[in-house]
């Protein structure tokens, strides 16, 4: 059954997996995005063998050479191994087979033979006339189609638009990320003891969980990036501000600093990863750990409409703890196989099968982040 008309909102990696998933079922689609095509999110995420086997099927590759054409540590000829032994805490959904990934190698791995309107920033979505819906962009475009699907992400224009009561909670948790370029004799010297095994390593200090993980590695440079994380003090902590605004992200507390500073007698490489006038010079992000509880009937209802939502855009789950990148493409794949069997107008119907499943994934992430931070399931 073929439908009519289909437009994504995002090209991350929810909306480029649907899209190639369609495309690969001869269904053409044409997809939104705010940003410029420019290479972006050079950092790694973990892949799951649920995810990246029939995602490797989909864009025609053998598992293993998916795998190593996207490992963070590629450059170096590895494949993304992940020792289960070197994280401080994990639900065990990582396993021997779970690798990271770069995601800006794995989106232009995505991003191949697609139709994307790049610079297309949605404003909102309106409901027009002979079951229509209108996309509105920023900059004074409007696309016209039958059904758009939303995969842009936790601040979703296209949710904000026909579900504005619904909006992201913050959890008690306080996270702060940080990357890093380190010389590759440097890295050699101080970071490889510790990665001989993986390429994501945590440690424990003064109730915080400290996490370096690789990114990219070249020849003369690795890339990495690590996260200070740890639950928010019960009252008045001034690195918990739950109700800043998104720019305030880079606002980054004095606290913060002394926080840092009181981190002692650290191993290598946490030493030089988490060292007070390394970070005071360095671009910093606070994190908020998200989530979102939207309800069956509300989505059943935008869908019938012609708006439907996958990934981030409708199920959020925190950063630490949660699976977001390996649900988002696992709904791209799914929907695309629903889409071809039913057509897009019966998608709300899709949505029963996978509403429970998407509330359990939510709660499991919330627990998996508590028990990470030793956090009371209460507060969350």
């Amino acid at each position: 059954m073929s439908p009519r008309s289909i437009c994504i909102i995002g090209a991350g990696l929810g909306g480029l997996t649907l899209g190639q998933s369609l495309l690969k079922r001869g269904i053409p689609a044409v997809i939104y995005d705010r940003s410029s095509s420019k290479s972006r999110h050079s950092y790694g995420i973990t892949l799951h063998k649920s995810t990246y086997q029939p995602l490797s099927d989909v864009l025609g590759l053998d598992p293993a050479a998916f795998r190593k054409e996207i490992a963070v540590d590629a450059g170096c000829g590895g494949s993304g191994n992940i020792d289960p032994g070197c994280l401080a805490h994990h639900s065990g959904s990582i396993t021997r087979d779970s690798f990271r990934a770069n995601r800006q190698k794995l989106e232009l791995l995505l991003r191949k033979d697609l139709d994307i309107r790049w610079e297309h920033q949605l404003d909102r979505v309106e409901y027009g006339h002979d079951e229509e819906v209108k996309l509105c962009m920023s900059g004074g475009q409007e696309v016209t189609t039958n059904h758009v699907i939303a995969s842009d992400g936790p601040h979703s224009r296209a949710r904000m638009s026909v579900l504005p009561d619904i909006q992201p909670t913050a959890l008690p948790i306080v996270a702060f990320n940080g990357k890093r370029r380190v010389e590759r004799a440097v890295f050699n010297e101080l970071y490889s003891p510790l990665f001989n095994s993986g390429n994501i390593i945590e440690a424990r200090k003064n109730g915080a969980i400290l996490n370096i993980s690789i990114s990219d590695v070249q020849n003369d440079l690795v890339s990495i990036s690590w996260i200070y994380s740890r639950a928010a003090k019960p009252q008045n902590d001034p690195l918990h501000r739950p109700t800043r605004p998104n720019a305030g992200a880079e606002e980054i507390p004095e606290q913060f600093y002394d926080e840092i500073s009181q981190l002692k007698d650290l191993d290598q490489p946490f030493a030089d990863v988490f060292d007070e006038k390394k970070l005071r010079s360095e671009r910093i992000l606070s994190w908020l750990m998200r989530t979102v509880d939207t309800s069956l009937e509300d989505l059943q209802a935008t869908a019938r409409k012609g708006v439907s939502f996958i990934g981030d855009a409708v199920h959020v789950e925190p950063i630490l703890g949660g699976e977001g990148a390996n649900a988002a493409m696992a709904d791209g794949m799914e929907l695309a196989e629903y889409i071809t069997a039913q057509g897009v107008d019966s998608v709300s119907e899709w949505y029963r099968t996978k509403y429970p499943k998407w509330r359990d994934s939510v709660e499991q992430s919330k627990r998996a982040i508590a028990e990470m931070h030793a956090v009371d399931k209460a507060a969350l």
